[in-house]
């Protein structure tokens, strides 16, 4: 018995889909003979199959996120496909203009795992272990290990891509994203002053960002003492900054606050892929080198 394929055709602009059509096969063969097969079926597919109109249109980005998510298997049924278990080849039409470099091709096994395979689960994707995987697990064993000016950076850099993750490519994401969810007064610092340790630390590996000399924001001395001490507001013209109990009870407490919000926008988790593809994974990573 073969096995099925599918030719996927995202017809648009430069900016949005605004329709798809799909031709199923039944052949035999590995995802690469399929995947292939597909592909040279293309240019005489995209002008044979039914459209079906994408409304509202939507912009490829999301297309491509949705897709990834699993978009598909509820876009592409009927009585001669069946989505799960099928190998897909995506290609866009742009203008008219079929852009076959810019096919996608899923079940098609790559050099490692894509991170959708490995946290996506029945309840949905797994995003905590993937940030523990990606970061957590790095942190604390620095931490443990007594690297703390290079934990401390980790830390920092984290805030920076749940920003980025979060909001998208604008400014002070590092410093909203802290706002919106961390209860930063249990630390007792402000997220501006944490985005001038940020600038300064990564930077310059110092204390002294500019706004720091000029005096505008309080200068932070990094404190690596267990959550349950208390230190000092200031001391010797430094504001302490607690960093075990920020990484062990604000960070996390951001963290669960912040997955809520996807929780009740549920069309987040598109931006969320559309972002964290770009992100450098240190699973992925490591995954990537175990394959080698």
């Amino acid at each position: 018995m073969g096995v099925e394929c599918v030719n996927v055709l995202a017809y648009g602009d430069e900016e949005f889909v605004r329709a798809f059509g799909y031709r199923s096969y039944l052949v035999e063969g590995n995802c690469g003979d399929l995947t292939r097969l597909l592909r040279s079926k293309v240019d005489s597919d995209y002008q044979n199959v039914t459209r079906i109109i994408v409304e509202p249109p939507v912009a490829w980005r999301v297309f491509n996120s949705r897709c990834r998510l699993g978009w598909l298997n509820e876009l592409v049924k009927g009585p001669d496909v069946t989505p799960e278990g099928s190998v897909y080849c995506i290609t866009p039409v742009v203008n008219g203009v079929v852009t076959i470099d810019e096919s996608v091709d899923h079940r098609v096994e790559p050099t490692f795992p894509d991170y959708l395979k490995l946290y996506l689960t029945d309840a949905g994707l797994d995003i905590p272990r993937l940030i523990d995987d990606d970061y957590i697990a790095a942190i604390k064993l620095l931490l443990n290990n007594r690297k703390y000016a290079s934990a401390l950076k980790l830390i920092l850099s984290l805030i920076d891509t749940l920003g980025y993750i979060g909001f998208g490519p604008i400014d002070n994401c590092f410093i909203k994203w802290l706002d919106q969810y961390c209860p930063m007064n249990e630390v007792g610092v402000t997220s501006e002053e944490l985005w001038e340790l940020r600038n300064s630390l990564l930077h310059m590996t110092n204390l002294d960002s500019r706004k720091v000399q000029k005096g505008t924001v309080k200068r932070l001395l990094p404190a690596f003492t267990a959550p349950e001490n208390d230190m000092p507001a200031n001391v010797e013209g430094f504001k302490n900054f607690h960093v075990y109990r920020f990484f062990l009870k604000v960070l996390p407490e951001g963290i669960k606050n912040w997955l809520q919000s996807y929780n009740k926008n549920r069309d987040k988790f598109v931006d969320f892929v559309s972002r964290y593809d770009t992100i450098v994974s240190e699973a992925r990573m490591a995954e990537q080198r175990l394959t080698k």
